[in-house]
């Protein structure tokens, strides 16, 4: 009986620790909070009261509305199943980035959600000023022996944030 729990008791820990360091990684990801105040993180069930839908599919970046109000902004990221993946053509993981354009027409990042697979969404919440903005996804990703970037695929829509 002494060496079956000596053997057990090592397996029993070693699956416990396995099981508290899953825990610890789920739920909500920092990574994904935006720099204005972003709450980003996955997201189950319906897309947030007030959201803005935007649909990432290959290859091209598709909100629900092009403009919002200055302030609390909510854009729903959808890494949606309805386009299907050509074999070996990339675009299984698309980013979602809301970018601020400057004085000098450069793009400074705002925030962003990253890593959607097929059929995720994320929620990312920030407080925008007026002004105009670039939603994007610039997910650079080899496929073979070629790189692949998705904005220069055409992943990439204006979006205008009014006073």
């Amino acid at each position: 009986m002494f060496r079956r729990t000596a053997t057990l008791l090592p397996a029993l820990l070693i699956l416990s620790l396995a099981l508290l360091i899953a825990a610890a990684c789920g739920g909500d990801d920092d990574d994904d909070h935006g720099m204005d105040g972003g709450m980003g993180g996955m997201m189950t069930g319906n897309a947030p009261a007030g959201s803005i839908r935007v649909g990432l599919v290959n290859w091209a970046v598709e909100p629900e509305k092009t403009s919002a109000p200055a302030g609390e902004v909510t854009f729903w990221a959808v890494h949606d199943m309805a386009h299907t993946h050509d074999s070996g053509a990339g675009g299984d993981i698309h980013d979602l980035q809301v970018m601020r354009k400057t004085a000098d027409g450069s793009f400074e990042l705002v925030g962003e959600v990253k890593d959607l697979r097929m059929g995720d969404a994320k929620a990312l919440t920030l407080n925008l000023t007026p002004g105009e903005y670039e939603l994007a996804c610039t997910v650079v990703e080899v496929v073979g022996d070629q790189a692949i970037g998705h904005y220069t695929k055409g992943m990439w829509t204006p979006f205008t944030v009014t006073g």
